[in-house]
């Protein structure tokens, strides 16, 4: 499978995952208000990959004809390289230019800082100058505290790739 076209759904017990799947740009959705046969038709019908710990949901997957990734246990390195053998994740980057809004998984979009000013932190503001905003629910993120920790997950993560 080509980590290009990936698309993800992830079931309600792999939140965690699913924000890190979206900051590192993968098309992921969370189903965490959906049934099993629900999950399984979008899986389907949008061509997603269902990632789940859920061992009926991967039976009924496979029977479905759903490509299906189960993961097993709850270190987060792992599960990605989990996710890895099924699907060729390559080097993972973090970068807002790539990456998906966490919350709604909408696409980012570069945005000047004068549109940030009223929506940030001033102390932000004083020390950033890259923003970029989600097209879907107009959250606003830049490289923050929390862009740094991912960046040591992702160097972890690259290194066993």
């Amino acid at each position: 499978m080509n980590n290009i076209k990936s698309k993800f759904i992830v079931d309600a017990m792999l939140g965690k995952l699913v924000k890190k799947l979206r900051l590192l740009g993968y098309d992921s959705i969370y189903s965490s208000d959906k049934d099993d046969d629900e999950i399984l038709n979008v899986a389907k019908n949008e061509k997603r990959i269902l990632i789940t710990k859920d061992s009926q949901l991967v039976k009924q997957g496979i029977k479905k004809n759903v490509n299906v990734i189960e993961i097993v246990g709850n270190d987060e390195i792992e599960q990605f390289l989990q996710i890895n053998k099924k699907v060729n994740l390559g080097k993972c980057v973090v970068s807002g230019n790539n990456s998906r809004c966490p919350v709604c998984n909408g696409e980012l979009s570069s945005i000047k800082k004068d549109k940030a000013l009223e929506k940030v932190p001033q102390k932000v503001l004083e020390k950033t100058n890259d923003f970029w905003q989600c097209e879907k629910c107009q959250k606003i993120y830049w490289e923050g505290t929390h862009i740094q920790n991912l960046q040591k997950f992702v160097g972890i993560l690259n290194d066993k790739l």
